[in-house]
């Protein structure tokens, strides 16, 4: 029988988390409706953003993220779209706080299709980033015909930085960290990733570090056989920053796994680009869906 464990040091450590999110949600001024449901992996949790008139469009968190922001990060898709934003279970937010979704065995794209079917979606755009990029990839694999457009910020899924930059600078401060919080050691680790201006990121990056059991295993990275059915057209937007995926190795195997069209963009930023890049990168997410409709 499969072992599955809580992603959190308590209760009260989850407690804290669900505060944050409720916080951070009443802070976006958004309207908003909320679905709980099941899932094949457990009770999902999943917020509808906007007017729900607006064309429907789908963004997951990033691993280790929290859906309310990385709604802040794509607040100007609102402008166009309704977005459907589902809690990862396994990761901060309020879906099952117990991590059974394994990456390694395609689980997350049959996760994505139970969510969509929840709302009765046939066809949907993607606006995804990081690890949730190999989360969109996988259900891309699985049902290609649901992909109508998708952006890739800072994917994962398609190529990796180099593994010992990501051990030091990373991995080694987050285990330090969960076990003896210092200030020195979240300001490295923000130093790293970007959003060193924003309080509201800094608060989370300490409660995720400090009260949260990280998922620490790389999501999967597929190939151009496992993709083959995937004609959807795709905007990869990738930084040569990116700890994770820097945008050479990104932009370089994209070409060679996607048999559809990409569009390549390079931002000077880090793993997470500033609300100034994100407000430029919204814009032109918005032209690529609308682009000869």
């Amino acid at each position: 029988m499969k072992t599955v464990k809580f992603v959190y040091k308590s209760e009260d450590a989850m407690k804290k988390m669900h505060d944050f999110y409720d916080r951070t949600l009443a802070s976006l001024n958004v309207s908003y409706s909320e679905s709980y449901f099941d899932t094949s992996f457990g009770k999902t949790h999943c917020l509808m953003i906007g007017d729900e008139n607006k064309p429907k469009i789908c963004s997951i968190h990033g691993g280790n993220g929290i859906t309310t922001l990385n709604l802040k990060l794509f607040l100007p898709l609102l402008s166009r779209y309704c977005i459907i934003a589902p809690d990862v279970i396994g990761m901060p937010g309020k879906s099952e706080p117990y991590r059974n979704i394994s990456s390694k065995k395609d689980e997350y794209g049959l996760w994505i299709k139970e969510v969509l079917e929840h709302f009765d979606v046939e066809k949907i755009s993607f606006a995804v980033s990081s690890y949730s990029a190999s989360m969109m990839l996988s259900f891309a694999k699985q049902y290609p015909k649901m992909v109508d457009r998708s952006l890739l910020l800072v994917p994962s899924g398609i190529a990796h930085g180099p593994y010992l930059p990501m051990i030091s600078k990373m991995i080694v401060p987050f285990v330090k960290y969960f076990f003896k919080p210092s200030k020195d050691t979240l300001d490295a680790v923000i130093e790293t990733l970007g959003g060193e201006s924003d309080d509201i990121w800094r608060e989370f990056f300490d409660l995720m570090m400090s009260s949260y059991k990280m998922e620490l295993k790389a999501p999967k990275e597929y190939h151009r056989e496992e993709l083959a059915g995937l004609d959807a057209p795709l905007f990869i937007v990738a930084s040569g920053n990116d700890i994770f995926f820097p945008a050479d190795r990104v932009f370089s195997r994209s070409k060679e796994i996607f048999k559809s069209h990409i569009t390549l963009v390079e931002i000077d930023s880090k793993h997470l680009p500033s609300q100034e890049t994100m407000d430029d990168i919204c814009a032109q997410t918005i032209e690529f869906f609308e682009k000869d409709r």
